[in-house]
């Protein structure tokens, strides 16, 4: 399920979308970094920024696209630790205390 504020991009500016995802593909261009570290990279940076939703989604991504494991996310989450501090960690994990559940 596409979430809402790229269907409002969608609705709203299909150029503007169209043209975030030529940019943002663009800093990976020749796959110079493989698909599963860049995902875990902004895993990384959405736990810094606190943004739940950002969190699961690319914690989701990162495993269910790109074969991430719980290990994986945990060395993010703690790395995130470092520069984010304590509640950078701790509202990471409260996003993704369900989903991490499930994983083994």
């Amino acid at each position: 399920m596409l979430a809402y504020h790229w269907e409002l991009m969608d609705e709203m500016s299909p150029n503007m979308r169209s043209a975030y995802t030529s940019f943002s593909s663009m800093a990976n261009q020749d796959e110079i970094l493989p698909k599963k570290y860049r995902e875990l990279m902004v895993f990384g940076m959405a736990c810094v920024l606190r943004s739940a939703p950002a969190v699961l989604t690319h914690a989701q991504t990162a495993v269910e696209k790109y074969g991430a494991t719980k290990e994986e996310l945990f060395a993010v989450l703690a790395t995130a630790m470092s520069l984010g501090g304590v509640p950078t960690y701790r509202e990471a994990c409260n996003a993704l205390e369900n989903y991490i559940k499930t994983l083994r």
